[in-house]
């Protein structure tokens, strides 16, 4: 009985090892396999899989089964080698392991050429090394890798992880069978991008963290740096950042940097949330500030994709989208060339007639060699333009190929229209080709594949949730099934069509230049977009909620777009919870300018003293507030509460809502009489109408105590503060925040009354909650350790708020940096313990 030996591996686990992984395409297995069985009848181990792979999940399992458990890499580098995606992935990941290993390449990869000439092999570096010529008998050829293969090197998977790294911002990227060549594309992007860490050995030019990769609308730029993210990406283990830079709408000159700034703010936002960093309030170079600081201190490499950088893109603007810290690599698409001189600059050029003619074949293969003859005119006709190609591609099996080169030659009036708005962003000599496929293949979709699309032209150039096209298409349709449906029917024939992409099961991608065309072609009916925005505002009701924020953050890009133009109040309503979701998370200088843009669209449509005018005016001045722009803040909330005062009466919820906030207003800027009177004035109505208990009861029973501790009335302002605790315990019990605010503000007055020991408890089970509930690093832990080391301080326990404050700081520095109040606050508090003499024992 034979039994296969395995090596248990320094992780513990049982794996298979082999000397060797042969890497090779599946159309030369039959030449490939006798040299496999040469090399094993030499006592080498072999990792020969027969399967054929193609899908990215498989290709991944492969790597990390196979030649991480391997000593070498032997590529038969055929030019089939060259167009197999699967080989290319597992040449890579070789690659990538002996740079990082210190670069001798030649001790992980040997590449065997059964091909005359080596033009075909990439990188280019390994055509200069020394291959095997693959024409030589199996087992002297077998004999020659076996004395270039070095026993004592470790396996390739202990050198560095080949699993993806993490995806730290945008939607994870799975790839697509149907990408097709490129090989010298992507290798050149790599070159560019690590060009300034290898300068000795390549001798590059200066600007190697940053590559710009150019061309035309739907040439396959996006796609390029899918690829290049999922192929390279062991080359960085800190993860992989993909930030959309497209723009809809035109900007003035003179606004594009603030446009830039505010676009690349939003997403530094997004990112300082993911990671955890309290950045709510700061301005956005503080933001950048923040992320790079985090970012850094992964200590190591990270890939930082900005797709779509706007073609009128200046250096400025430029400077806004790269990396935010110096081991970040930076990689660009975009369609301008006005930023030639910033980093590297890769041209991408239409499809070689070859990768051309495998994808328009792909699906449909041609049945003879007339029909291949016809399959390269028609790859003539669109220029090897890969969206075309590839739309055409998908169409093949609607129709024959010479029916459909009869139509590319005989474009109608629509495409030739077409093709004059496309001109810029197209191949010159063969517009009218490219414009005809687009335009065929969506007169070819069933009715809910056009309701999909024009849907997919009214949002952003972002991945769309399938769920959201559902439930669009039911309010469209007015009923829930039949949306359900369309959207199955509608999404499948686009796909069909190769003009829709799935991330997934739950998300779409519509290109930009499909989405463009349904704009010029087949534009969007009214009722579509009332029942979008419709649906919009159904889903952004939980703005106010931020525990709901990580559901909605998929649809933000898209309500952006659909808030562009604001011509009716739903479109209004829609753009008022942007402005909530700004303010909730803390994005308040986003919130302002959002906020003003409801503020302006209300009035235009409603008038200066209507109500609705008067709550967009009390929203911005709760966001001016939270800036610190008292002044202005002040100015708004007693312009709506003289309004509503008259209007609306003394009692109204609004009035008091209005009351409540000039109240605080009030107390910020010192005039604690003027706060005091009006807070008291909204609580009698509140404890009237709305009872004891009410939330709104309670909040200004919360703002009169704080008005009144500010006051040094602590025994009124203690009185308050055990009623809403009381409250809150009962109803919201003592793990939620609400509770947790009246706790900490209670044990707060405790305090200065001197009541330390029951200042004591509060704090200790703010802190155990906050702990158990957010985390030793989050920023009210920290401040909850602050508050409890200052009770111990009082207490004259030094000990004991050392211990605290040794705990608390590190961590504040690390996540919050030198310069957030949290961690001055710390540090004053760590230098005042510190200066103090030791506690008795």
């Amino acid at each position: 009985m034979h039994y296969t030996e395995k090596e248990i591996s320094p992780r513990g686990f049982s794996r298979s090892m082999a000397d060797l992984f042969i890497s090779y395409p599946h159309a030369d297995a039959s030449l490939v396999r006798p040299l496999a069985e040469e090399l094993k009848r030499l006592g080498l181990s072999v990792w020969f899989d027969e399967q054929e792979i193609g899908d990215t999940d498989a290709i991944t399992r492969s790597i990390i089964d196979g030649l991480g458990q391997a000593r070498m890499l032997v590529a038969w580098y055929s030019r089939a080698y060259a167009r197999s995606r699967p080989c290319q992935w597992e040449l890579t990941a070789a690659y990538l392991a002996a740079q990082h290993e210190g670069g001798d390449l030649a001790r992980r990869i040997l590449v065997i050429n059964p091909e005359q000439g080596a033009d075909h092999i990439q990188p280019g570096e390994l055509q200069d090394r020394r291959y095997l010529e693959g024409s030589a008998d199996p087992a002297e050829l077998a004999r020659r890798i076996a004395g270039r293969l070095d026993r004592a090197a470790r396996w390739i998977g202990d050198i560095r992880p080949l699993q993806a790294p993490p995806w730290l911002a945008g939607k994870r990227r799975i790839g697509s069978n149907r990408f097709v060549g490129r090989v010298p594309d992507l290798w050149s992007v790599h070159d560019g991008l690590t060009a300034a860490s290898v300068t000795v050995i390549t001798g590059a030019r200066p600007g190697g963290d940053l590559v710009q990769v150019q061309g035309m609308g739907g040439i396959g730029k996006s796609m390029l740096a899918e690829e290049y993210a999922l192929r390279f990406a062991a080359a960085y283990p800190a993860g992989i950042v993909w930030l959309s830079a497209s723009r809809t709408g035109t900007v003035a000159p003179d606004g594009r940097e603030a446009e830039a700034e505010g676009a690349a703010g939003r997403h530094l936002f997004d990112l300082a949330l993911r990671f955890g960093l309290p950045v709510q309030g700061m301005e956005p170079a503080a933001v950048a500030a923040q992320v790079g600081r985090y970012l850094d201190g992964l200590g190591k490499p990270y890939l930082w994709i900005v797709d779509d950088l706007p073609t009128d893109a200046n250096a400025a603007v430029l400077a806004h989208w790269t990396a935010p810290s110096t081991n970040g690599r930076t990689l660009i698409t975009t369609r301008g060339t006005r930023l030639d001189g910033c980093g590297t600059i890769h041209r991408l050029d239409v499809l070689t007639p070859e990768d051309a003619i495998r994808l328009l074949t792909g699906r449909q293969p041609p049945r003879d060699v007339a029909e291949r003859a016809v399959a390269a005119e028609i790859v003539k006709e669109l220029g090897g333009h890969a969206l075309a190609v590839d739309v055409a591609g998908a169409a093949l099996r609607a129709m024959g190929y010479a029916e459909f080169l009869e139509e590319l030659r005989n474009p109608s009036a629509d495409a030739l229209a077409l093709m004059e708005e496309l001109a810029g962003e197209l191949p010159n000599g063969h517009h009218p080709g490219i414009a005809v496929t687009l335009l065929q293949s969506i007169e070819r979709l069933r009715p809910e594949g056009v309701l999909v699309l024009q849907l997919a032209s009214l949002l952003a150039p972002d991945p769309i949730p399938t769920g959201y096209i559902e439930t669009v298409l039911a309010e469209h349709a007015g009923d829930e099934a039949a949306g359900r449906r369309a959207a199955l029917l509608g999404i499948g024939a686009v796909e069909a069509e190769a003009l829709l992409d799935r991330l997934g099961q739950e998300e779409v991608l519509v290109h930009i230049l499909t989405a463009r065309t349904m704009r010029r072609h087949a534009p969007a009916p009214e009722d579509l977009r009332a029942a979008a925005v419709r649906v919009m505002n159904r889903v952004m009701r939980h703005s106010d909620d931020i525990r709901k924020h990580g559901a909605l953050e998929p649809l933000i890009g898209h309500v952006r777009t659909l808030t562009e133009s604001v011509e009716d109040e739903e479109t209004a309503a829609l753009l008022g919870w942007l402005g909530m979701f700004e303010q909730e998370r803390g994005a308040y200088g986003l919130a302002v300018v959002v906020r003003r843009r409801v503020l302006d669209a209300i009035r235009g449509l409603s008038g200066d003293e209507h109500p609705d005018t008067l709550t967009p005016m009390n929203n911005l001045a709760v966001t001016l507030v939270s800036q610190g722009d008292l002044v202005g803040a002040r100015d708004l909330q007693e312009r709506v509460l003289a309004v509503r005062r008259r209007v609306l009466g003394e009692e109204h919820p609004a009035t008091l809502i209005s009351m409540n906030n000039l109240a605080v207003t009030f107390r910020n800027q010192g005039e604690l009489a003027e706060a005091q009177d009006l807070q008291e004035q909204a609580l009698a109505v509140r404890r009237r109408i709305l009872g004891n208990e009410h939330p709104s009861t309670l909040i200004s029973m919360g703002n009169l105590a704080s008005i009144l501790l500010d006051q040094r009335d602590l025994t009124g302002a203690r009185d308050l503060q055990e009623q809403v605790l009381a409250v809150h315990r009962r109803m919201l019990g003592e793990g939620h925040p609400d509770t947790l605010i009246s706790m900490n503000n209670l044990a707060a007055t405790l305090s200065e009354q001197g009541n330390l020991a029951e200042a004591q408890d509060l704090q200790k089970q703010v802190l155990a909650v906050r702990r158990r509930m957010l985390g030793e690093e989050h920023p009210d832990t920290l401040i909850s350790m602050g508050n409890l080391a200052n009770i111990f301080l009082q207490q004259k326990n030094t000990a004991e708020a050392k211990s605290l404050l040794d705990q608390a700081f590190p961590v504040a520095q690390r996540k919050l940096g030198n310069d957030h109040s949290i961690t001055k606050a710390l540090q004053n508090a760590l230098d005042f313990v510190t200066s103090l003499p030791p506690s008795p024992p």
